[in-house]
Parts: C-alpha cells; sequence; structure tokens
C-alpha cells in the first residue's frame, strides 16, 4: 500500500512539473512573437494635404472625357468673352474670335486613345502612364507655362499629369521647387526610388488627401523639368484588375530608339529636325517642324501639340504656382 502511495505521487508530481515547463515554454514563446510585433517595420505614410482637392478646381475623379471637353471649352469661352467685349472693333473681334476657335480646335485634337497602334508618346517621359489596348486615352492641354495631360480609363478621369516648361523653374534645383510646393501643400514625404519597375530611380515629394494621391517628381536628370502627378487613389488600388493588358515594356523602349534611328516619318534631311532629341526627351513642348496651319503631326509626340504659342500668362513674371 505504502509504495503505491509513493508511486501516485510521484506520478502526480510528474504531471505538474510537465504541465510547468509546457506552459512556461508558451509564455516564452508569446513574449517573443510580441516583442518581435512591438518593432514592426513601416513605411512612412503620405502627409495629409488639403489643397489637393482644391488644385483641382472643377475637375474631379470619374468624369468623363466628354465632361472634361466642356469644361475646358466653357474656360476658354468665358476668357476671351471680356476680351471680346473690350474689342475696339469688328477687325479686332473677329482676330479674337479665330484666336478661340483655334483654341478650341487644337483642344478638340489633342485626344489619344491607346489601342495598340504606336503613338509618339509611347517614345515619351509619358511611356510609363498608360498602357495599349486597356480602354485608356488621353486628353492633352497647354497652359501658360506648362503643358498638362488629363488620362482616362473605361472613360473615367483618373489621372492629371502637369509638366512644367523647362524654363519655368530655370536654374532652381529640386529643392527649391520642393520648397515652394511645401508652401502650398504643406510637409511631404520625401522618397527616392522606382516609380515604375526598370525605368530608373526617381526622387519625388508625395501627399494625399481622402481621394488623391499628389506626387512632385525631379526629372531633370534626362527629361529636363518638373512634373506634378495627380491621381485617384482608388484607381491606382485596383490598376492590376483594370489593366487586363499587361504593357510590353520591351516594345515600349524599342519605341524610344526606333523614334531615333528610324526616320518614320521624317524628313529625309536630318538637319531639318534639330530638335528630334529634345522632343523625345520632353525637353522642349513644340516642334520646330509644327506646320505652320497649326496641324498635328503624324507622330506627334511630346509637346507637338501646335505651333500656335500658348495662351498669354495669368501672372506673368510671378508664382508659376498661382494657379494651383
Amino acid at each position: 500500500m505504502k509504495n503505491a502511495i509513493i508511486g501516485v505521487l510521484l506520478a502526480g508530481f510528474a504531471i505538474g512539473m510537465f504541465a510547468f515547463v509546457a506552459d512556461a515554454q508558451q509564455r516564452g514563446r508569446r513574449g517573443r512573437g510580441a516583442g518581435r510585433r512591438q518593432t514592426p517595420s513601416k513605411v512612412q505614410e503620405a502627409p495629409q494635404s488639403a489643397h489637393i482637392a482644391q488644385s483641382m478646381g472643377e475637375l474631379h475623379w470619374g468624369m468623363t472625357k466628354q465632361e472634361v471637353y466642356t469644361l475646358f471649352q466653357n474656360q476658354i469661352r468665358e476668357r476671351f468673352r471680356p476680351l471680346l467685349a473690350k474689342a475696339p472693333g469688328a477687325i479686332e473681334e473677329d482676330r479674337l474670335r479665330a484666336e478661340m476657335n483655334e483654341e478650341l480646335r487644337r483642344l478638340h485634337d489633342e485626344d489619344t486613345c491607346f489601342r495598340g497602334r504606336r503613338t509618339g508618346w509611347d517614345a515619351s517621359f509619358l511611356a510609363d502612364e498608360f498602357t495599349h489596348n486597356n480602354n485608356e486615352c488621353m486628353l492633352v492641354r497647354r497652359d501658360a507655362n506648362s503643358q498638362n495631360f488629363y488620362f482616362f480609363i473605361n472613360d473615367h478621369l483618373w489621372k492629371w499629369y502637369k509638366a512644367f516648361d523647362a524654363s519655368v523653374f530655370a536654374g532652381q534645383t529640386f529643392a527649391q521647387f520642393a520648397g515652394a510646393l511645401q508652401g502650398r501643400f504643406g510637409q511631404a514625404r520625401e522618397a527616392t526610388g522606382e516609380i515604375a519597375t526598370g525605368r530608373g530611380t526617381r526622387h519625388w515629394l508625395e501627399w494625399q488627401d481622402s481621394n488623391s494621391r499628389l506626387r512632385a517628381i525631379d526629372l531633370t536628370s534626362f527629361y529636363g523639368f518638373f512634373c506634378l502627378v495627380f491621381e485617384e487613389k482608388a484607381t491606382i488600388d485596383n490598376l492590376a484588375t483594370l489593366r487586363a493588358n499587361a504593357p510590353n515594356t520591351g516594345a515600349r523602349q524599342r519605341t524610344l530608339v526606333d523614334s531615333v534611328t528610324s526616320g518614320e516619318n521624317e524628313p529625309a534631311n536630318p538637319d531639318s529636325n534639330p530638335d528630334i532629341v529634345d522632343r523625345i526627351t520632353g525637353r522642349i513642348r513644340n516642334r520646330q517642324d509644327a506646320p505652320e496651319d497649326g496641324g498635328r503631326p503624324r507622330d506627334a509626340g511630346p509637346g507637338a501639340s501646335r505651333a500656335a504659342p500658348p495662351p498669354p500668362p495669368a501672372n506673368p513674371g510671378q508664382d508659376p504656382l498661382l494657379g494651383l
């Protein structure tokens, strides 16, 4: 009997010790796990800026291409209205009306849809901003100091790309440009890396609000200018689904080379294209060989819109960001 009692006690002690050790090990694992969770690797989020929506003015995400056309047409007509009212005579009035109608025509013509056929934009600084065969289109509008590109997918406005003329911030560094922007939009998140895989390192600032992301990108190292890119966050999050046909980046890079070397759609005399490199890199916005009648060149590329001058600046000699 005595031996039996001792056996029972020893068995109970062994079971208790086993449970204690197992519980301690479990607590240790939980402790180590908690320690790891207390020091996560987090990417800093872009700060919020209430000024993004203000800068977009009457534009809003989801507008159709026709709605954006109508908005810009009305803006052009409103800009000419007081000039026409003050015209000193019929000749001056006719000249202003012709200028207004030409601007309206240019707006209508600057419409490109990417349906698989190569365009001049495939060899430009915009090459990573669109894909072919995914129901994507682009509308271009020139203003006093920049060229503006409005992107649609399934007839839904989702991106506004504003490329400032190289002369606007001539001699200024990206740090100076960034300072002006942060005075407008607030403190930004600063980053360096690849915006598009395989297309080179970029330096940019970033802000956001509930609907939009805004990036200021330094493109001076190759393209020679700064740009602002407004994008709808909902579309960015859904691009993998919306772009069912993946872009052929290899073909796009070959297009850049071909546009320089093939001579396609170019005069036989190479001296008649002194601006070919600048057109491809975006250093200039107007082709030197643009038709005198303002017609669109067949291989319209970056800034190949018209020989006609842009609208007069609303704030000559003042802040180029005044309109934002």
